[in-house]
Protein backbone atom coordinates (compact mmCIF):
# COMPACT_ATOMS: atom_id res chain seq x y z
CA UNK A 1 0.00 0.00 0.00
CA UNK A 2 1.71 3.64 -0.89
CA UNK A 3 1.51 6.25 1.34
CA UNK A 4 -1.02 8.64 -0.67
CA UNK A 5 -3.27 5.64 -1.18
CA UNK A 6 -3.13 4.88 2.33
CA UNK A 7 -4.11 8.58 3.05
CA UNK A 8 -6.97 8.23 0.93
CA UNK A 9 -8.59 5.11 3.26
CA UNK A 10 -7.70 7.01 6.50
CA UNK A 11 -10.06 10.12 5.46
CA UNK A 12 -12.41 8.07 3.04
CA UNK A 13 -13.11 6.17 6.01
CA UNK A 14 -12.64 8.45 9.02
CA UNK A 15 -14.33 8.10 12.77
CA UNK A 16 -16.15 10.67 11.83
CA UNK A 17 -18.78 9.22 9.31
CA UNK A 18 -19.39 6.40 11.73
CA UNK A 19 -22.54 7.44 13.57
CA UNK A 20 -24.03 8.21 9.81
CA UNK A 21 -22.76 4.81 8.19
CA UNK A 22 -24.06 3.24 11.72
CA UNK A 23 -27.77 4.63 11.52
CA UNK A 24 -27.93 4.19 7.87
CA UNK A 25 -27.59 0.49 8.26
CA UNK A 26 -30.09 0.23 11.34
CA UNK A 27 -32.32 2.10 8.99
CA UNK A 28 -31.82 -0.27 6.10
CA UNK A 29 -32.83 -2.90 7.94
CA UNK A 30 -36.01 -5.03 6.87
CA UNK A 31 -37.27 -5.07 10.69
CA UNK A 32 -40.62 -4.02 11.92
CA UNK A 33 -38.91 -1.14 14.06
CA UNK A 34 -38.20 0.54 11.00
CA UNK A 35 -41.67 0.66 9.54
CA UNK A 36 -43.08 2.32 12.19
CA UNK A 37 -41.60 5.52 11.41
CA UNK A 38 -41.91 8.11 8.00
CA UNK A 39 -39.04 9.22 5.30
CA UNK A 40 -39.56 12.33 7.15
CA UNK A 41 -38.35 11.04 10.68
CA UNK A 42 -35.13 9.05 9.12
CA UNK A 43 -34.14 12.60 7.34
CA UNK A 44 -34.35 14.16 10.69
CA UNK A 45 -32.52 11.70 12.35
CA UNK A 46 -29.47 12.31 9.71
CA UNK A 47 -29.42 15.90 10.09
CA UNK A 48 -29.06 16.11 13.31
CA UNK A 49 -26.75 12.87 13.37
CA UNK A 50 -24.74 15.65 10.80
CA UNK A 51 -24.73 18.71 12.21
CA UNK A 52 -24.02 17.20 15.68
CA UNK A 53 -21.39 14.32 15.23
CA UNK A 54 -20.06 15.67 12.02
CA UNK A 55 -20.20 19.44 10.79
CA UNK A 56 -19.59 21.00 14.28
CA UNK A 57 -16.99 18.83 15.87
CA UNK A 58 -15.16 19.47 12.56
CA UNK A 59 -15.74 23.14 12.72
CA UNK A 60 -14.31 22.74 16.24
CA UNK A 61 -11.00 20.82 15.53
CA UNK A 62 -10.50 23.47 12.43
CA UNK A 63 -10.79 26.24 15.00
CA UNK A 64 -8.78 24.60 17.46
CA UNK A 65 -6.24 23.79 14.48
CA UNK A 66 -6.16 27.81 13.81
CA UNK A 67 -5.20 28.39 17.58
CA UNK A 68 -2.30 26.44 17.27
CA UNK A 69 -4.00 23.71 19.84
CA UNK A 70 -3.68 20.93 17.85
CA UNK A 71 -1.51 20.67 14.80
CA UNK A 72 -3.34 18.50 12.60
CA UNK A 73 -6.57 17.31 12.05
CA UNK A 74 -4.68 13.85 12.17
CA UNK A 75 -3.85 14.38 15.87
CA UNK A 76 -1.38 11.92 15.91
CA UNK A 77 0.23 13.11 19.10
CA UNK A 78 -2.14 11.49 22.04
CA UNK A 79 -1.56 15.06 23.69
CA UNK A 80 -3.59 16.77 20.96
CA UNK A 81 -6.34 14.54 21.58
CA UNK A 82 -7.91 15.11 24.75
CA UNK A 83 -9.50 18.57 23.53
CA UNK A 84 -11.27 16.90 20.91
CA UNK A 85 -12.27 13.93 22.05
CA UNK A 86 -13.96 15.99 25.05
CA UNK A 87 -15.65 18.09 22.40
CA UNK A 88 -16.85 15.07 20.77
CA UNK A 89 -18.07 13.18 24.18
CA UNK A 90 -20.14 16.45 24.69
CA UNK A 91 -22.11 15.97 21.73
CA UNK A 92 -22.11 12.65 21.79
CA UNK A 93 -24.41 12.89 24.95
CA UNK A 94 -26.42 15.69 23.96
CA UNK A 95 -27.08 13.68 20.67
CA UNK A 96 -27.83 10.87 22.83
CA UNK A 97 -30.87 13.03 24.65
CA UNK A 98 -31.70 14.60 21.44
CA UNK A 99 -32.24 10.92 20.46
CA UNK A 100 -34.13 10.01 23.60
CA UNK A 101 -36.38 12.93 23.42
CA UNK A 102 -37.51 12.30 19.88
CA UNK A 103 -38.63 8.18 21.10
CA UNK A 104 -35.59 6.65 18.96
CA UNK A 105 -36.04 2.85 18.68
CA UNK A 106 -34.86 0.89 21.99
CA UNK A 107 -32.23 -1.29 20.75
CA UNK A 108 -31.01 1.60 18.17
CA UNK A 109 -30.57 4.08 20.98
CA UNK A 110 -28.78 1.26 22.91
CA UNK A 111 -26.13 0.77 20.42
CA UNK A 112 -26.12 4.76 20.36
CA UNK A 113 -25.15 4.65 23.92
CA UNK A 114 -22.48 2.34 23.71
CA UNK A 115 -21.11 4.63 21.03
CA UNK A 116 -21.07 7.19 22.98
CA UNK A 117 -19.34 5.02 25.56
CA UNK A 118 -16.91 4.60 23.20
CA UNK A 119 -16.22 8.41 23.35
CA UNK A 120 -15.69 8.82 26.37
CA UNK A 121 -13.45 6.12 26.68
CA UNK A 122 -10.74 7.00 24.36
CA UNK A 123 -11.03 11.15 25.72
CA UNK A 124 -10.80 9.41 29.25
CA UNK A 125 -7.40 7.50 27.81
CA UNK A 126 -6.17 10.20 26.35
CA UNK A 127 -6.27 11.80 30.00
CA UNK A 128 -3.69 9.06 30.56
CA UNK A 129 -1.62 9.43 27.31
CA UNK A 130 -2.69 6.05 26.13
CA UNK A 131 -3.10 6.57 22.48
CA UNK A 132 -5.92 4.05 21.02
CA UNK A 133 -7.11 4.29 17.28
CA UNK A 134 -10.42 5.80 17.13
CA UNK A 135 -10.66 4.89 13.50
CA UNK A 136 -10.57 1.03 14.93
CA UNK A 137 -12.96 1.60 17.22
CA UNK A 138 -15.25 3.10 14.81
CA UNK A 139 -15.12 0.34 12.38
CA UNK A 140 -14.91 -2.23 15.36
CA UNK A 141 -17.97 -0.78 16.79
CA UNK A 142 -20.20 -1.25 13.35
CA UNK A 143 -18.62 -4.91 13.30
CA UNK A 144 -19.90 -5.24 16.92
CA UNK A 145 -23.36 -3.22 15.87
CA UNK A 146 -24.05 -6.24 13.05
CA UNK A 147 -23.41 -8.71 15.38
CA UNK A 148 -24.84 -7.26 17.80
CA UNK A 149 -28.27 -6.98 14.82
CA UNK A 150 -28.00 -10.37 14.25
CA UNK A 151 -28.12 -11.60 17.75
CA UNK A 152 -31.10 -9.73 19.14
CA UNK A 153 -33.20 -9.09 16.35
CA UNK A 154 -32.25 -12.28 14.47
CA UNK A 155 -31.67 -10.90 11.23
CA UNK A 156 -28.51 -12.47 9.19
CA UNK A 157 -25.64 -9.45 8.55
CA UNK A 158 -23.32 -12.21 7.73
CA UNK A 159 -22.64 -9.94 4.08
CA UNK A 160 -22.53 -6.67 5.81
CA UNK A 161 -20.00 -8.08 8.68
CA UNK A 162 -18.02 -9.41 5.97
CA UNK A 163 -17.64 -6.15 4.38
CA UNK A 164 -16.86 -4.65 7.22
CA UNK A 165 -14.52 -6.47 9.00
CA UNK A 166 -12.58 -6.28 5.46
CA UNK A 167 -12.90 -2.00 5.93
CA UNK A 168 -11.26 -2.21 9.29
CA UNK A 169 -8.09 -4.56 7.81
CA UNK A 170 -7.77 -1.97 5.33
CA UNK A 171 -8.07 1.04 7.84
CA UNK A 172 -5.92 -0.98 10.32
CA UNK A 173 -3.01 -1.67 7.80
CA UNK A 174 -3.19 2.34 5.96
CA UNK A 175 -2.98 3.46 9.96
CA UNK A 176 0.37 1.13 10.00
CA UNK A 177 1.59 2.77 6.80
CA UNK A 178 1.37 6.17 8.09
CA UNK A 179 3.13 5.52 11.50
CA UNK A 180 -0.24 6.79 13.23
CA UNK A 181 -0.83 4.04 15.10
CA UNK A 182 1.28 0.66 16.61
CA UNK A 183 -0.70 -2.93 15.95
CA UNK A 184 -0.86 -2.45 19.71
CA UNK A 185 -2.90 0.38 19.52
CA UNK A 186 -4.66 -0.75 16.56
CA UNK A 187 -5.96 -3.92 18.05
CA UNK A 188 -7.08 -2.30 21.08
CA UNK A 189 -8.69 0.22 19.61
CA UNK A 190 -10.98 -2.75 17.56
CA UNK A 191 -11.40 -4.33 20.69
CA UNK A 192 -12.98 -1.55 22.45
CA UNK A 193 -15.10 -0.57 19.51
CA UNK A 194 -16.14 -4.29 19.01
CA UNK A 195 -16.51 -5.22 22.99
CA UNK A 196 -18.35 -2.31 23.68
CA UNK A 197 -21.45 -2.54 21.09
CA UNK A 198 -21.88 -6.45 21.92
CA UNK A 199 -22.50 -5.25 25.25
CA UNK A 200 -25.90 -4.47 23.24
CA UNK A 201 -26.76 -8.01 23.37
CA UNK A 202 -26.66 -8.27 26.90
CA UNK A 203 -27.74 -5.28 28.59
Amino acid sequence: MSHTFAKVIAHLFHPIFAPLISIYLLFQLPTYINFKYTDGYFIYVYVLLFLNLVLAPLLISVFLKRKNYIQSLEMNDVNERSIPYLVSSIFYIFTYFLLLNIQFPLFYLMVFQWATITVILLFALSLFKQKISAHMAAWGGICGMLIAVAWVLKMDTTSWLIVFVLISGLVGVSRLKLNAHSIKEIAGGFAIGLGLQLLSIFV
